[in-house]
C-alpha cells in the first residue's frame, strides 16, 4: 500500500514538472519581427496571462500550451488566435494582417 502511494505521489509530482516546463519556458517578452507595420511586442506570463501591444495600444489575453509547438491565445472579446512555438520564435495568425513572427527577447 505504502508502495503504491510513492510511486502515485512521484508519478503525480512528473506530470506537475512536466506541465509546467513549457510554461516557464514559453514566458517572456517578444518582439515582432515585421517592418512594415507598427512596432509589436509581446508578452506571455508564467500565470497565463498575457498582453500584445501595437504601437500605443495593449490588448490582454488568456495563453495556454495545447500541444508540441502549439500556443493558444484567447482575447478578452472572445477570439481565438493559433500560435506555433520554436526555439524562441513564436508565429501567429493574426486577424487581418496574416502571419507575424515574434522572436524572444534575451535578458
Amino acid at each position: 500500500m505504502r508502495r503504491t502511494f510513492l510511486c502515485a505521489l512521484a508519478l503525480g509530482l512528473l506530470l506537475f514538472a512536466g506541465c509546467r516546463g513549457p510554461v516557464d519556458d514559453l514566458a517572456g517578452d517578444y518582439e515582432s519581427e515585421r517592418v512594415d507595420l507598427s512596432p509589436a511586442r509581446l508578452t506571455l506570463r508564467s500565470d497565463g496571462g498575457g498582453a500584445l501591444a501595437v504601437g500605443a495600444e495593449e490588448a490582454p489575453f488568456r495563453w495556454e500550451v495545447r500541444g508540441e509547438g502549439q500556443v493558444v491565445l484567447h482575447t478578452r472579446q472572445g477570439g481565438v488566435i493559433s500560435a506555433r512555438q520554436s526555439r524562441g520564435v513564436l508565429e501567429l495568425d493574426m486577424p487581418g494582417s496574416g502571419r507575424q513572427v515574434f522572436r524572444k527577447k534575451t535578458k
